[in-house]
C-alpha cells in the first residue's frame, strides 16, 4: 500500500510539472505578431508589387517614345524617298511594337514635310490587378518636320588671292553651288532666299547694289566702304545713312602710260559683287561661277556686309530691288524682324586665310583737288592727254611754274613754264581722277620725280604722293572687329557656321570664335569643302522633333 500511494503522489508532480510548463508558454509573448503588423506587411507587399507593375509600363513606355521619335525624324527627312507611313512601321516592326502604332499622320510639300505618329500598348499587371486594375497604358506621341521655309542665309566667301592657288577658288565654287541645289530644289518651291557677299581686302557692292544704298559722292568709280570701329557693334546698314566710300586706287601699278588703273583696291562694276535676298538658284549659280581670286584678306567687313543683309534695317533697299525686278515679290519684306518666330536666318562664312592690312588713300590725297594739270586735247582719245604738275604756288598771284611732263626729256626751260601745259584748255584734276587713272608710284614717277632732281619739290613730298597710301586697319584691330560683329548677329539669334579651309591657325582661331558653337566651326581641306557646305544646308532645312 505504502509503494502504490508513492507512485501516485509522483505521477500528480508530473502532471502538475507540465501544466505549470503550458500556462508558462501560454503566458510568454514574445516573438508573436500584432494584428497590425500582420496588415502593414500585406500592405507593403501590395504597394512593392504596385512599383514593380508601373516600372515595367515606364519601360515599355520608353520603349514606344523612342521608337517614335526615331521612326518620325526618319519619316520626316526630306530626302528620304520611302513613303513616310511606311517608315514609321517598318521602324514599330523591327521593335516588335507594331500592335502599338495606333496612328500616323503626314503633311508634305515639295519644300516640307511634317510626319506626327501616337503608340499605344497595354501591359497585364501582376500586382495592380489585386485592387482591380487589370492593365496599364504604355502612351507616346512624336512629331517631327523638316522645312526650308523662311530661312534668310548670307554666303560669306573668301575670293582672295590665296583662294587662286591650288584649285581653291574652283573647291569653293562647287561647295557652293551644292549648297544652293540643297537649300533650292529644282523641283520645289523656293521659301529660301540667299545673299552672297565676296570679299578680299574689301566687299565690292557693286554697281547694282551699291545703288541701293547711300554712299557718298567722292567719285563713281567703284563701290567700296569704310567703317569705324564702332560701326562692328551691330550689324544694321541703314539704306538711307550715307556710307564712306573706299578711295579708288592701285598701290602697286607703276604705268605711267595707263589710261585708268588695273587693279583697283577695290574693285569695279560688278565683279565679284555683293547680291542681295535672291531665290532664283540659276541667277545664284551663275554669279558664284563669276567670282575670283585677288587681292589681300578682310574677313571683318565681309561679315558686316553678310550680317547687315540679315538685319532689318536693310528691308527698304530690298523692297527696292523687288520693286526693280531683282528680288521676288514674295521676299520684298525681308530681311524679317528678329522677333518672327517663323524665320531663321544664317551666316555661312568661309576664309583660307587671315586678316591683313586694310589700306585707302591718306586724307590729303583722298579729297579735294590734286596739282596735277591734264589737258584733254579737245577729244575723247586719252592716249594724247598732256599733263603738268605746278610746282610753285605764289599765293595770291598768277605767276605760278608748272612742269610739263611731255618735255620730261628736254632742258628744264622746256620742263617748267608759267602756265600750265594746254593753258586755258587744261583744268585741273581731282585727286579721285587722277589716283583712278594712274598708280600710286606712277604719279610718284610720272609727275613728282624729275621736278624732285629738280630741286623744285622736297623728297617728303615726293615719297609722299608715291606712297599716296596708308594702312587704316591691321591685322588685330580687324580680328578684334570681326569678333565684334559675330557677337552681334549672335546676339540677335543669326546662327552662324564658319569654316577654316586650309587656313592658318590665326584665320582657324578667328573662325572659332565667329561660329555659334563650336559645333558651327569646320576645319576642312580640299574637296571636303563641298561635303561641309552640304551638311551645313541639311542642317539648316531643319529636321527636328517638335513634340
Amino acid at each position: 500500500m505504502l509503494k502504490s500511494t508513492t507512485s501516485l503522489t509522483g505521477v500528480i508532480d508530473s502532471r502538475f510539472a507540465f501544466s505549470s510548463r503550458l500556462r508558462a508558454f501560454a503566458a510568454d509573448t514574445s516573438g508573436n505578431m500584432s494584428y497590425l503588423a500582420i496588415v502593414g506587411s500585406l500592405v507593403m507587399m501590395v504597394f512593392g508589387g504596385v512599383g514593380i507593375d508601373m516600372m515595367h509600363a515606364e519601360l515599355k513606355r520608353i520603349k514606344v517614345q523612342n521608337t517614335l521619335d526615331r521612326a518620325v525624324l526618319a519619316a520626316a527627312n526630306i530626302e528620304n524617298t520611302i513613303a513616310p507611313q511606311q517608315v514609321v512601321e517598318e521602324y514599330f516592326a523591327a521593335m516588335g511594337l507594331g500592335e502599338a502604332l495606333t496612328s500616323i499622320d503626314v503633311e508634305q510639300s515639295m519644300t516640307a514635310k511634317r510626319v506626327s505618329a501616337i503608340g499605344q500598348s497595354a501591359i497585364s499587371s501582376d500586382f495592380m490587378s489585386l485592387i482591380g486594375v487589370d492593365t496599364l497604358d504604355a502612351f507616346g506621341r512624336a512629331t517631327a518636320e523638316h522645312a526650308t521655309a523662311n530661312i534668310e542665309i548670307s554666303m560669306v566667301l573668301d575670293v582672295s588671292g590665296s583662294m587662286g592657288w591650288n584649285s581653291k577658288i574652283i573647291n569653293m565654287r562647287n561647295a557652293a553651288r551644292s549648297f544652293v541645289d540643297i537649300m533650292m530644289p529644282e523641283d520645289g518651291q523656293a521659301l529660301t532666299t540667299i545673299s552672297i557677299v565676296p570679299y578680299n581686302a574689301t566687299v565690292n557692292l557693286g554697281a547694282t547694289t551699291a545703288s541701293y544704298f547711300t554712299l557718298d559722292d567722292l567719285h563713281d568709280y567703284s563701290n567700296c566702304v569704310t567703317f569705324d570701329q564702332s560701326d562692328f557693334d551691330q550689324a544694321a546698314i541703314s539704306p538711307s545713312e550715307e556710307l564712306t566710300r573706299l578711295a579708288h586706287f592701285d598701290l602697286n601699278s607703276t604705268n605711267v602710260n595707263s589710261t585708268e588703273i588695273a587693279s583697283p583696291w577695290c574693285r569695279t562694276g560688278d565683279t565679284s559683287a555683293v547680291i542681295a535676298h535672291r531665290s532664283d538658284p540659276a541667277t545664284l549659280k551663275a554669279h558664284i561661277d563669276s567670282l575670283n581670286a585677288g587681292g589681300n584678306t578682310a574677313i571683318d567687313l565681309g561679315m558686316k556686309w553678310g550680317a547687315a543683309l540679315l538685319d532689318p534695317a536693310a528691308r527698304p533697299a530690298i523692297a527696292a530691288m523687288s520693286d526693280d525686278g531683282l528680288v521676288d515679290p514674295d521676299f520684298a519684306v525681308r530681311p524679317a524682324s528678329y522677333a518672327d518666330p517663323e524665320s531663321s536666318k544664317y551666316v555661312v562664312i568661309m576664309t583660307d586665310g587671315e586678316n591683313t592690312t586694310q589700306y585707302d588713300l591718306k586724307p590729303q590725297h583722298k579729297y579735294g583737288y590734286s596739282d596735277v594739270w591734264i589737258d584733254e586735247r579737245g577729244n575723247s582719245d586719252p592716249s594724247d592727254d598732256r599733263f603738268s604738275l605746278r610746282v610753285v604756288d605764289n599765293t595770291g598771284s598768277d605767276n605760278d611754274t608748272y612742269f610739263w611732263q611731255r618735255y620730261e626729256g628736254y632742258s628744264s626751260s622746256y620742263r617748267y613754264r608759267g602756265t600750265p601745259d594746254g593753258g586755258s584748255n587744261a583744268r585741273r584734276m581731282t585727286n579721285a581722277e587722277l589716283f583712278a587713272r594712274f598708280g600710286t608710284r606712277a604719279v610718284g614717277s610720272k609727275m613728282y620725280q624729275r621736278p624732285y632732281y629738280d630741286g623744285y619739290v622736297t623728297y617728303s613730298t615726293y615719297s609722299d604722293i608715291y606712297y599716296a597710301y596708308e594702312a587704316t586697319v591691321g591685322a588685330d584691330p580687324a580680328d578684334n572687329r570681326l569678333e565684334s560683329i559675330c557677337d552681334a548677329a549672335k546676339a540677335q539669334g543669326v546662327v552662324v557656321f564658319a569654316i577654316g579651309f586650309e587656313a592658318p591657325q590665326r584665320g582657324l582661331d578667328a573662325m572659332r570664335n565667329c561660329a555659334s558653337s563650336p559645333a558651327h566651326f569646320f576645319d576642312v581641306n580640299g574637296a571636303d569643302l563641298e561635303e561641309t557646305f552640304a551638311s551645313i544646308a541639311n542642317t539648316i532645312t531643319q529636321l527636328r522633333l517638335t513634340q
